[in-house]
């Protein structure tokens, strides 16, 4: 397992695409923090004089950085598959996981290793946002509630979903064995998206309604993100997430175990 690890790790650094999704990250949040700032001067341009009594809500509109702490969440999952999920797509089109097989290592191995390395991808991605907002967002405009129990919160809420969403992308990425489980990967969380309209069916039965939205993680994210403070269900929400990341982890092992590879 360690040197599966560590070959993994040297082809994922040793990648240019690596860097260049990670420069892209660093540049939407100062970009966002440029495109706030200059949202914010022109709201302060605003002729007062002739709007008497909506002196409150103009200034409410100024824009903080604690939004843009969470403005990647529903796109990172694309950006995550473009770095790991072609990695390992690259494998299979390479014959490099056969060569892995030949050697003596365990199809488990090389499917938890991929796992591992795409988890560390996705933690990276979160980290270098999170860390270029501070910064940008920070500098350039300010925080207005953050550090808070509620922000600090919901952001850790949303790493089991983006664990369970990266997880999935290994799993079909490791199934499909090409390029099509790519694409289906990085676009998997705008298809779900775009069928919730689906729920509207459900609407007479709101314990369905709920589950289906804690249980689909681009739906819980899209939960957690419009939620006013801390879901009221995130401890079920996280054990779900989790439940989805083993799962889906377990599944695709005993799949690839049985796996063609030709």
């Amino acid at each position: 397992m360690v040197n599966l690890l560590a070959e993994n790790y040297r082809r994922l650094f040793k990648g240019k695409r690596f860097y260049i999704v990670l420069a892209v990250i660093v540049g939407v949040a100062f970009l966002f923090s440029l495109l706030y700032f200059f949202l914010n001067k022109l709201v302060s341009q605003v002729d007062m004089s002739n709007m008497e009594g909506v002196e409150v809500q103009v200034a409410d509109m100024k824009m903080y950085a604690d939004s843009l702490l969470f403005a990647m969440k529903t796109d990172m999952p694309l950006l995550i598959g473009i770095t790991a999920g072609m990695l390992i797509v690259q494998d299979f089109r390479n014959n490099t996981i056969r060569n892995k097989i030949v050697i003596g290592h365990s199809r488990t191995n090389i499917y938890l290793s991929n796992l591992i390395v795409s988890e560390t991808v996705m933690l990276i991605y979160e980290l270098a946002f999170f860390v270029a907002v501070l910064i940008f967002g920070g500098i350039i405009l300010g925080f207005k509630e953050f550090p808070s129990w509620d922000i600090c919160t919901t952001l850790l809420l949303t790493l089991p979903v983006q664990m369970a969403m990266t997880a999935l992308m290994v799993f079909l990425c490791n199934t499909l064995k090409n390029v099509g489980g790519f694409v289906l990967s990085i676009t998997m969380t705008y298809i779900v998206n775009i069928f919730s309209f689906a729920l509207q069916f459900l609407n007479k039965h709101e314990k369905a309604q709920e589950l289906v939205r804690e249980v689909i993680p681009s739906l819980q994210m899209n939960l957690i993100l419009s939620s006013d403070g801390v879901p009221e269900h995130a401890v079920r929400m996280v054990i779900m997430m989790v439940a989805i990341t083993i799962i889906s982890t377990v599944g695709g092992i005993l799949l690839f175990k049985k796996a063609d590879l030709k």
